[in-house]
């Protein structure tokens, strides 16, 4: 693995197939900080990019130091952390590099031209050649990996999990529903026949079924009403049954941009920094839609009433096309999670335990929500939830972990 610290990359950004620089980022070791400067063709037709904290301003943009290791928002979506962070320091590790000595600009050139949105970043790393396989391959080395076996083959796994973010195993793959095949995504071009998909794996904390668990979810939260990109469980030959969803920032007309609350807020996802109203008035500075608004509340009624307590500022987006118009992204990674210390990541009118219908009405009226149709929301959240057992079936989810989770969807 050929590596060289960077100090200064070129951005890209490629939505719906049209690229354009859009500046230079520059790194302060002295300051340990990131320095942004918009590209003049940029500026002469900007698009608000990131509204708040960088704005299509001439100048040099200092980044804070805090949240992101003196990084802006915009770029630290770019990152992938847990798993993809993972795989990036075992294979510098493996090449006798001191990982911790990586700036913020020597891990997005990692992520180059591969990584989710429409952002990309030049120089990026070389690669080494990458394997090809299946998904079954796949697993096993998610195996090999969790057991830091030296055989584990991080060059494709780090290649092609896409700058990613989360804890869970994941892998990008261009899936063609037709003929019912499967190749790695390394950002390379593919026949139009193939779909862009995510497909995830178990870690070693999940459940053994978290798959179809996590499918069951998708198929409540949509019969709940809410916006979801196409999921669906990937069975394999050693029979593996991975949840897979399809990417909802890469379309026929090419990339989308996308901006995590995280990246758009400054605020870290990894502890809590933004609670619901505040993501209620961010859809509402980012759309000027009502009805969005209420998409978002009734995403917080489905995380509260589904016990979806990892709700951090990374797990909600919105989206660009070439229109420069933002909107809401589909809902992801929902599925049952306990949250840090048994709690709402973002919290509920300052409920982060047990947060009941008194604070979601709560959110609504800061919101503007009328309480009647605040009210129908719920009602109709409460209605997908006691359908549980319907979808655990559909998924294919255990009736023994059905029975646990369902006595807690539908409590008495």
């Amino acid at each position: 693995m050929k590596f060289e610290p960077v100090r200064k990359m070129s951005v890209t950004l490629d939505i719906e197939s049209k690229p354009r620089e859009l500046g230079t980022l520059a790194w302060s070791n002295t300051e340990r900080r990131a320095y942004f400067e918009y590209a003049t063709e940029f500026l002469a037709e900007p698009l608000l990019v990131s509204p708040f904290h960088l704005m299509a301003n001439a100048g040099i943009i200092q980044a804070p130091r805090d949240p992101f290791d003196g990084l802006h928002g915009l770029f630290n979506d770019s990152l992938p952390d847990g798993w993809g962070r993972m795989l990036l320091d075992r294979r510098l590790q493996r090449a006798g590099i001191d990982f911790h000595a990586l700036t913020p600009l020597d891990r997005l050139s990692a992520v180059g031209t591969t990584g989710m949105g429409a952002l990309s970043y030049i120089p990026e790393i070389a690669e080494e050649s990458r394997a090809e396989g299946d998904l079954d391959w796949f697993v096993d080395q998610v195996a090999l990996v969790q057991d830091q076996m030296d055989a584990a083959d991080l060059d494709t796994l780090q290649g092609a999990q896409g700058g990613s973010a989360g804890a869970r195993p994941k892998i990008m793959i261009g899936f063609d529903p037709v003929a019912d095949s499967v190749v790695f995504d390394y950002g390379q071009g593919m026949s139009p026949a193939f779909e862009h998909w995510i497909v995830k794996s178990r870690s070693s904390e999940d459940p053994a079924d978290i798959g179809a668990e996590e499918q069951a979810y998708a198929l409540m939260a949509r019969a709940a009403g809410i916006d979801m990109a196409e999921t669906r469980l990937f069975e394999t030959r050693k029979g593996n049954r991975l949840f897979a969803t399809k990417r909802f920032d890469r379309t026929p007309a090419g990339r989308l941009h996308m901006h995590t609350a995280s990246g758009l807020l400054d605020a870290s996802h990894r502890e809590p920094s933004v609670n619901y109203e505040m993501l209620h008035k961010l859809t509402w500075l980012m759309t000027r839609d009502v009805t969005v608004v209420q998409k978002m509340f009734r995403r917080m009624v489905f995380n509260v009433l589904s016990r979806n307590r990892d709700d951090h500022a990374k797990n909600h987006a919105f989206l660009m096309g070439a229109d420069g118009q933002w909107r809401l992204s589909p809902a992801y990674d929902l599925t049952y999670s306990s949250g840090p210390g048994g709690e709402h990541s973002a919290d509920v009118a300052g409920a982060g335990r047990a947060p009941d219908t008194s604070h979601m009405l709560k959110v609504a009226k800061a919101a503007s929500i009328p309480p009647k149709a605040a009210h129908a929301i719920i009602d109709e959240v409460r209605t997908s939830l006691a359908r549980w057992p319907e979808f655990a079936e559909e998924a294919g989810l255990p009736a023994i972990r059905t029975k646990e989770l369902n006595s807690i969807l539908t409590p008495g």
